[in-house]
C-alpha cells in the first residue's frame, strides 16, 4: 500500500494534536502523584518539536487574518497548499501592495488564494 504526503502529513497532525491534548489532560487532573503539592501549571514542561509544529499550525488554522507582508514562515507554511519553498518565495518577493499580487507575480496560483483570500491582508 502507498501512502501519498498528504495521508502521511494529516496522520502525523493528528496525532501530534492527540499528543497534546494527552498532555494537557494530565497536566490538568494532576499530572504524577509525587508531586502532589505543586499546581498543575508549576509542572506543565516546554512541548516537544512535534507539539509546538502543532500547536503552531492549530492556530494558524483559526480564523485570525494573515497579513503577508508581516506573517512569519511558519504561518505562511501553515496554510493548505503554500508548502516551504512558495512560502519562502512569498518571504523573499515582499512587499505585497494587494494580496493579489501573490498571483500576479506568479507566486500562488489562483486556486490556491481564492481558498485563503477571506484570511490574507497586506
Amino acid at each position: 500500500m502507498e501512502l501519498d504526503k498528504k495521508t502521511v502529513i494529516g496522520a502525523v497532525a493528528a496525532v501530534a494534536v492527540g499528543a497534546i491534548g494527552a498532555a494537557v489532560a494530565y497536566n490538568t487532573l494532576g499530572g504524577d502523584s509525587e508531586d502532589s503539592d505543586v499546581k498543575p501549571a508549576a509542572k506543565r514542561t516546554k512541548p516537544t518539536g512535534t507539539q509546538a509544529k502543532a500547536t503552531r499550525k492549530a492556530l494558524a488554522a483559526s480564523t485570525d487574518t494573515i497579513n503577508v507582508n508581516k506573517a512569519s514562515f511558519a504561518e505562511l507554511v501553515s496554510l493548505k497548499h503554500v508548502g516551504k519553498a512558495r512560502a519562502k518565495r512569498i518571504l523573499d518577493s515582499r512587499p505585497f501592495k494587494s494580496v493579489e499580487d501573490l498571483t500576479s507575480r506568479g507566486i500562488v496560483p489562483e486556486e490556491v488564494l481564492s481558498r485563503h483570500r477571506d484570511r490574507l491582508a497586506v
